[in-house]
């Protein structure tokens, strides 16, 4: 894998803002129902499900927001990914987003409402809402990762919450170059605080490795921590065929920037 120029001296910069109190919310979004590992609550009237996952314990545990790509549900992307991640000792949430195989079903959703939409970004910070008012969850180290358009969820939800995340990691996912796009563009992502991890196939001709490479251009220029990684020959779906590698560079980023804690 080629890397791209680590900043890891930056993460001495900003300590206030990178970690800020976060405070637990009060209560769970409105009309939340745990049952098992699915959940359901209302965001801006639409009833939202989802999945969530909980190591044994009681806590107070990190956590992690799983956003699942386009045509990829909460059941199959993000029961997947947090099957995996709860064995770090992490609650893991997964919402289905409005790109979700489910709500495309029949009834094709425009491009406006796809990826990191207000509808979605609503839906990601209800989870982040569900997770704080856990008490197996510590507040202070939740993290998200997303993949492709779920990617572009995450980078939208670090850049207009910017306290909100502890670390972010993203696969086959990245900018636009302005606003209109499923993408957030590059003057919102100039907001992030979120030290991020981004990865990628060199081969990738649905999210273009230069949308990665323009995060990290932005993230560099505000000074955000941040690491890129490209590797030769992988397409698209790097989180499959890379998928032992990946999970180990998620879980060292999310160690190295405190949400997990070193063995």
């Amino acid at each position: 894998m080629k890397r791209s120029h680590f900043l890891a001296s930056l993460a001495v910069f900003l300590p206030c803002l990178l970690h800020a109190e976060t405070p637990r919310a009060t209560k769970p979004p409105e009309k939340f129902v745990l049952r098992g590992e699915r959940w359901t609550c209302v965001v801006d009237g639409d009833e939202v499900s989802g999945i969530l996952l909980k190591p044994a314990g009681k806590g107070p545990f990190p956590a992690v927001l799983i956003s699942h790509g386009k045509g990829g549900s909460a059941t199959s992307f993000g029961r997947q990914k947090a099957r995996e991640m709860v064995a770090w000792g992490m609650v893991c949430i997964a919402p289905d987003y409005t790109h979700a195989s489910s709500a495309m079903r029949g009834n094709p959703q425009s491009s406006s409402d796809q990826g990191a939409s207000d509808k979605n970004i609503r839906r990601a910070r209800a989870c982040i809402q569900i997770l704080q008012s856990l008490p197996e969850v510590d507040p202070q180290r939740i993290s998200a990762y997303g993949h492709s358009v779920g990617g572009f969820v995450t980078i939208g939800l670090a850049a207009l919450e910017p306290r909100l995340i502890k670390a972010a990691a993203i696969t086959g996912s990245g900018l636009a170059p302005r606003d209109g796009y499923p993408a957030p563009s590059v003057e919102a992502a100039e907001k992030i605080l979120t030290p991020f991890l981004m990865l990628h196939g060199m081969d990738d001709n649905v999210v273009r490795p230069e949308q990665s490479e323009m995060l990290k251009k932005v993230l560099d220029q505000q000074k955000v921590p941040n690491d890129r990684l490209v590797a030769d020959g992988q397409g698209h779906p790097i989180d499959q065929t890379m998928r032992t590698e990946v999970f180990k560079l998620i879980r060292d980023w999310f160690t190295q920037h405190e949400v997990l804690k070193k063995p």
